[in-house]
């Protein structure tokens, strides 16, 4: 990680789940770091677990504002960019495109534009892009097939980070994500979801047991996201960030229910998949860099229970 230790580093959306968790690892290697968010989702101002706002120079900031976005690079001469904010919830997007493509697409664009002096910029993408899988595990050389507001506002965020490396001599690392989770994650998201249910209900109540996600701790993608960062990449690359290892919902559910205890009721809703039936990163290029999962996902699903429990 040599790349990044005691680098000016810019992360945004640092209040978020992954931004916030990155932060903190970036302050841990001795970087200066510059967290931007305008907060709208996020729940850490309530949720100290990480006081992430000790540990960096915090900024509230709105990166569809083209003014503030100038005045932020202007007054910080960034080593790395990581560009993390987003509005991420899928079903959000569906319900205000409007939103969606002002904050992925122009948002993105106004972070692109004041970026040119920077080493390193790294997109935070996502396995939606690739649509409805043609092969499974799925590789970075998958068509981008996919067609849901959230999907497609990545996939102009993809482009847009092409245009500029073509045209404007940037350097840019895409990393697409699949399922991560762990502490700090906000409920709306299916293990928070599953675990809190089983904590305050004695009861996990799924929709359909069936589907197959990649699902890996937050301090593992974490890992990953660092480790690509630090390779002297070409001036594009893009990376699945995974773990390769696909988990049936209904099994993901048993985990949850035996790392809590007896007593929690499993309900199978039996409703229509939700998205594809199965979704698995095939990693090889990730592990290439020696990267491999050091937590795990049942000491993960453990921590995560485990800190649910303490806000409950």
């Amino acid at each position: 990680m040599n790349y990044i230790s005691n680098s000016l580093v810019l992360v945004t959306g640092a209040m978020g789940f992954l931004g916030s968790h990155l932060c903190k690892r970036l302050s841990a290697m001795n970087c200066d770091v510059v967290g931007v968010d305008n907060l709208s989702f996020s729940k850490l101002s309530v949720d100290k677990h990480n006081n992430v706002m000790n540990k960096i120079l915090f900024k509230e900031l709105d990166i569809t504002r083209a003014d503030h976005v100038e005045t932020l690079f202007r007054d910080h001469k960034f080593d790395i960019v990581f560009h993390l904010a987003a509005v991420a919830n899928p079903r959000i997007c569906k319900e205000n495109f409007d939103l969606a493509f002002n904050v992925n697409v122009m948002g993105t664009k106004n972070i692109l534009s004041n970026s040119k002096n920077c080493d390193k910029i790294v997109f935070i993408s996502s396995a939606a892009v690739y649509g409805e899988p043609l092969t499974i595990p799925i590789a970075e050389d998958h068509p981008l097939n996919g067609t849901d507001p959230y999907a497609i506002t990545k996939i102009i965020g993809e482009k847009l980070c092409l245009n500029f490396v073509k045209n404007y001599g940037y350097r840019v690392v895409i990393v697409r994500n699949f399922n991560t989770f762990g502490i700090g994650q906000s409920g709306d998201y299916i293990i928070p979801t599953l675990i809190r249910q089983a904590l305050v209900h004695k009861v996990i109540e799924i929709w359909n047991s069936k589907p197959i996600r990649d699902m890996m701790y937050v301090d593992d993608t974490i890992d990953a996201l660092l480790t690509i960062t630090s390779t002297n990449n070409t001036d594009f690359d893009v990376y699945n960030i995974g773990s390769g290892r696909g988990i049936q919902i209904g099994k993901l559910a048993d985990i949850i229910k035996q790392n809590i205890g007896n007593g929690i009721n499993v309900i199978d809703l039996q409703k229509p998949v939700l998205g594809s039936p199965k979704l698995i990163a095939d990693n090889t290029k990730l592990k290439s860099l020696g990267w491999k999962e050091s937590v795990g996902f049942e000491e993960g699903i453990r921590r995560t229970i485990e800190w649910f429990r303490t806000l409950i």
